[in-house]
């Protein structure tokens, strides 16, 4: 018996043998069926369902795929998005937020230039497979004497059929945003999409949407199951066997974190695929005031300061590099964003064991002064390239004092951290160009080009200062092009960041961006002078001898990109609740009514437990 056999207690049938004692009394017959039914049944059936779910996409759990319902659209609403539209049972608001639908959009995007990239990668790889055959198969003609011998150039890349990629969308809901993938991502990119979820209702809205927009169920496959049972029996990682396994793009796009769900997703997707992961805990991302949550769920701890966002996104990267690396596999992020209150990230998965290695050199802590913006990167290890074999060691540090060199200050340890890029230049043109030549066909067209514009020329390296967080140690007004300009004039690079509009991203060191900031004070000497004393963190900086002259002049790239940043486009602009509730008077309410409603409720409950205590005192007395 395997370990995968249900326990049973003792019986005339146990551990494959027959108690001689029951045995002279049931025919053989009916004992092999009584095996059967008792040991073998139930293990054979589960094993049959692994397999069928391993080797093939099925639905688990849905209805008959041949069956064709009829939809009144009179109980229902309807939504359009793009070229998709939902039917949602009336009054129900629950599953569809249009603060995502950049979300959707830019994942559209990504996914149809990913699709592109992975078909023709796999393309010529199996039309280099199909030459060397050729050759090999050619040579052994020439030895039989053969004159028809094929030649090994023959055979082209466009001879070569690929089928589109795998998609799972593991946390669907209503399956908006797989049929959006279906319809609007370009004709042959896309094989199938198993379009997931755990609730029994939504699957069923997730068939009702896909057959009211003219699919078909065996393109996109309605599936209900828990999303890390799909994702551990798709595991792809026996590399050895022609088999095609897991999914070639994952999206996991969760209400909260998605942790829990990342070590099966790097051993679901295909080697090569791309990862889609969000996570909306931005509050716990970016410090807080628990960052002890952050570390328990991602094993970092963040900071609660300037750069707060991109070192969100970093952790991410981080859980999910460290995940990857679990199995001989590593990341490399294609675009990795910080939008309103959400993490987005596409990376590919891919199997290295020389890149796993350099993990350590792409992991690192921050120490972050206390005093002022000034912060330091400490890599978990070196990678030593000037011989032959490349050697890994550990790395040597701290890389500042143990106390700040500008203030006298105590330093915050975050971390650790992915160091690494946050952006692929080229994917990120190929997705901008996309954008640019399908005009109207994304609703947030605008907001996608300006933050994409951004992040392609975003610098590689991690973190920023923000103009706001420096005027406020100096306590002085200035304007961000001026600190630009000093930064490119005194031969460092310089960029903004998509995830704050007021960023100054640099390779300068902190010494460069104190020098200048002391000169720009000695610009408006006047301005906040009265809180630069001696003892102040601004005094003590400005104290210091100068090392760099600064030159405001306006050089060339300050200007920074001004269309890339909008405004909300309404109130209350952020996450929905995860179901929306009934008042007091059975009404159902609105987020605000609700957010109104539970406003001050601990105090409230604090006031009356004490006045329940003094009535209870007052009538003990009485008494």
């Amino acid at each position: 018996m395997t370990s995968d056999a249900p326990h049973l207690p003792r019986n005339p049938v146990v551990q494959g043998h027959v108690h001689r004692s029951r045995c002279s009394e049931i025919r053989p017959g009916v004992w092999m069926r009584r095996v059967w039914d008792v040991l073998w049944r139930p293990y054979s059936r589960s094993r049959a369902n692994y397999s069928k779910l391993r080797f093939g996409i099925v639905r688990m759990e849905s209805s008959d795929t041949k069956t064709s319902k009829i939809i009144d659209e009179g109980d229902f609403d309807s939504l359009t998005e793009g070229k998709a539209t939902i039917l949602y049972e009336k009054g129900n608001k629950v599953f569809y937020n249009p603060v995502q639908e950049f979300n959707r959009d830019l994942s559209t995007a990504c996914i149809n230039e990913f699709a592109k990239l992975w078909k023709d990668e796999k393309q010529k790889k199996l039309t280099a497979k199909a030459k060397r055959r050729a050759a090999r198969e050619a040579k052994e003609r020439e030895k039989s004497g053969d004159k028809k011998a094929e030649a090994e150039g023959d055979i082209k890349v466009e001879d070569v059929k690929v089928s589109g990629v795998r998609i799972l969308e593991a946390l669907s809901a209503t399956g908006l945003r797989s049929i959006r993938y279906w319809k609007e991502i370009d004709e042959g990119l896309i094989d199938n999409i198993l379009v997931n979820d755990l609730d029994l209702k939504a699957v069923e809205t997730i068939e009702r949407n896909i057959t009211y927009n003219g699919i078909d169920l065996k393109s996109l496959r309605p599936n209900k199951g828990d999303a890390c049972d799909v994702l551990y029996a798709n595991r792809c990682l026996n590399y050895n066997q022609d088999v095609d396994r897991g999914f070639d793009v994952i999206d996991l796009d969760p209400y909260g974190s998605a942790i829990e769900f990342l070590d099966g997703a790097v051993q679901a997707v295909s080697d090569g695929g791309l990862l889609c992961v969000t996570c909306t805990d931005k509050a716990i991302l970016c410090g807080g005031k628990n960052p002890e949550t952050c570390f328990g769920k991602y094993g970092s701890m963040p900071l609660r300061g300037a750069y707060c966002h991109e070192m969100a996104v970093r952790i991410v990267l981080h859980a999910i590099h460290s995940s990857a690396c679990r199995y001989k596999r590593h990341i490399i992020p294609l675009l990795s964003m910080s939008i309103d209150f959400y993490v987005r990230v596409f990376v590919r998965v891919e199997k290295s064991k020389l890149n796993v290695k350099s993990r350590a050199s792409l992991t690192s802590l921050v120490y972050q002064s206390l005093g002022c913006d000034a912060f330091h990167l400490q890599p978990m290890g070196t990678i030593d390239k000037s011989k032959r074999n490349w050697k890994y060691n550990q790395a040597t540090g701290p890389p500042c004092d143990t106390r700040c060199k500008f203030t006298g200050s105590r330093h915050k340890v975050l971390g650790p951290t992915w160091s690494g890029p946050l952006h692929d230049a080229e994917f990120v043109e190929k997705v901008l160009m996309h954008v640019k030549k399908n005009p109207g066909k994304y609703g947030t067209e605008k907001r996608i080009t300006g933050q994409l514009t951004v992040c392609k020329a975003e610098l590689p390296n991690p973190l920023y200062y923000v103009l706001d967080y420096l005027s406020k140690t100096f306590h002085t007004n200035f304007k961000i092009i001026h600190l630009r300009s000093a930064i490119i004039n005194a031969g460092y690079k310089v960029s903004q960041s998509h995830s704050e509009k007021n960023a100054i991203k640099t390779d300068a060191p902190p010494e460069v961006i104190m020098d200048i900031m002391k000169q720009i004070v000695e610009l408006n000497p006047e301005i906040g002078k009265a809180k630069r004393g001696p003892e102040t963190p601004a005094g003590k900086i400005i104290a210091q001898p100068i090392v760099t002259k600064a030159d405001f002049k306006l050089a060339k790239g300050a200007e920074g990109i001004h269309h890339a940043f909008f405004p909300n486009p309404e109130e209350n602009w952020g996450p929905k609740s995860r179901a929306v509730g009934y008042g007091p008077s059975g009404k159902r309410q609105t987020l605000q009514e609700k957010s109104k409603q539970n406003q001050g409720k601990r105090k409230k409950r604090k006031l009356e437990k004490e006045a329940a205590r003094a009535n209870a005192n007052a009538e003990n007395k009485t008494q």
